[in-house]
């Protein structure tokens, strides 16, 4: 290839389709990203009944680049529905589940979430993950504290 063909290439068509195979390639590692995270969530809710506010949501903040509101709202969507379902009837089948406490728990839930929606809305993203790293931290302190009582 000559000079003019090489500057041809460079800034013409090979140019785009360069950059367009940046983009792929940041999209493909963001996806698989977003995979990883899903299964570290799932393991986690699965095994501690957390998941979606202790490891998706600093992993899709922190790691993946995600706004705190987006980070809690993408959270919600994927561990509510599909996650919660499967391990709470895996829990029922072991015996492990206060279903009269866990029905009872229902109402609060769902207009807690509303409400908490509402509220989120109206703070900034910032003063979000700050609230969020402090409630995780004292949570982490209580179950350090916890764990020493016995």
């Amino acid at each position: 290839m000559d000079e003019g063909q090489a500057r041809t290439w460079r800034t013409g068509s090979g140019a785009r389709f360069a950059e367009r195979w940046r983009s792929v390639n940041r999209k493909i590692l963001m996806d698989v990203g977003v995979l990883l995270t899903g299964l570290a969530g799932g393991i986690a809710s699965g095994m501690f009944g957390i998941g979606g506010g202790t490891i998706v949501v600093p992993i899709l903040g922190l790691l993946l680049g995600f706004a705190q509101h987006r980070a809690q709202g993408t959270s919600l969507v994927a561990l509510i529905p599909p996650t919660g379902l499967m391990a709470v009837l895996a829990y029922g089948k072991a015996g492990y589940v206060d279903w009269r406490t866990g029905l009872l728990l229902i109402p609060g839930v769902f207009l807690g979430g509303i409400a908490g929606a509402r509220i989120a809305r109206r703070i900034p993203s910032v003063s979000m993950r700050k609230t969020f790293a402090v409630l995780m931290f004292l949570l982490g302190v209580y179950q350090v504290y916890s764990s020493l009582r016995g």
